[in-house]
């Protein structure tokens, strides 16, 4: 089982947060929220989490092209799910901290993957059992 045209969109959004923190990570919480503060332990911690995201997405696209067990994939498309679902609770927790229209986006793209994983998770065929 090949990962899904949502596992792929999956990455590239994954790659596209990454690749922001990790070089932009200045602009892009000014971009996204309505007051942040500029200094270098910061933007450290964004180009921190960006190669944090970046090895995460790797070990995802490993397991997805080189691991045959489907109960893996199923519990590694749940896993995404479940973090995607997680990041639009936290950012409809923190709502006030996000900056129009940005938040709207993001929420958006949350909610969408979220629901989008959960389908996935739910149309998957387990491995038969003989």
């Amino acid at each position: 089982m090949a990962p899904t045209i949502l596992d792929y969109v999956n990455h590239v959004a994954g790659i596209g947060y990454a690749a922001q923190l990790i070089l932009m990570g200045d602009a892009f919480m000014n971009d996204n929220l309505a007051t942040h503060i500029t200094n270098s332990a910061v933007t450290t911690m964004c180009k921190d989490s960006g190669m944090f995201i970046i090895g995460m997405r790797v070990a995802h696209y490993i397991v997805q092209t080189k691991v045959k067990d489907v109960e893996v994939k199923k519990l590694m498309t749940a896993s995404a799910g479940v973090l995607w679902g997680t990041c639009g609770l936290l950012t409809l927790s923190t709502w006030g901290e996000g900056k129009a229209p940005n938040v709207y986006v993001n929420f958006g793209l949350q909610f969408f993957f979220a629901g989008a994983y959960a389908h996935q998770y739910l149309t998957m065929d387990s491995e038969k059992k003989d």
